[in-house]
């Protein structure tokens, strides 16, 4: 597991997030999960916007393997180094899971899966990132 910063995007794309650091100076964030997970995410939006009615079912499989794959990693390391919030950080990844999930599911159905609806999960990933990882990384830092 990489242990850097993380920065919310500020633009949907493939470019990585830049954050703040110290008072002026500026770097670009790095990391596997923001690559992997965000950046499918990013390219599925794109890909939506650009050809709607476009068949995702091969990137909404691959983006629910590696979801699985980050979350059993990080579930793993958790339980390793005993970090005192694994359990509220294991039903976050949960929920994210039954989120990405439910929306495969409804696209399997034949139901459309509109830009706004990867960008909400794209945002809850974000989100679990900066509040839920960081968390973890202060924890293994200590």
């Amino acid at each position: 597991m990489e242990l850097h910063t993380y920065g919310q995007c500020t633009t949907i794309g493939h470019d990585m997030p830049v954050v703040p650091h110290g008072s002026t100076e500026r770097r670009l964030a790095c990391d596997s999960r923001y690559r992997s997970i965000i950046g499918q995410l990013d390219a599925m939006i794109a890909l939506v916007r650009e050809k709607p009615g476009v068949d995702l079912t091969r990137a909404l499989d691959r983006l629910q393997e590696v979801v699985m794959e980050h979350i059993g990693s990080e579930n793993g390391y958790m339980e390793l180094v005993g970090f005192p919030q694994t359990t509220r950080h294991r039903l976050h990844h949960q929920f994210l899971c039954g989120n990405t999930a439910e929306l495969a599911r409804r696209y399997g159905t034949g139901l459309n899966v509109l830009p706004g609806e990867l960008a909400d999960i794209r945002l809850l990933w974000l989100e679990h990132i900066h509040v839920q990882d960081r968390a973890f990384e202060a924890y293994l830092a200590a």
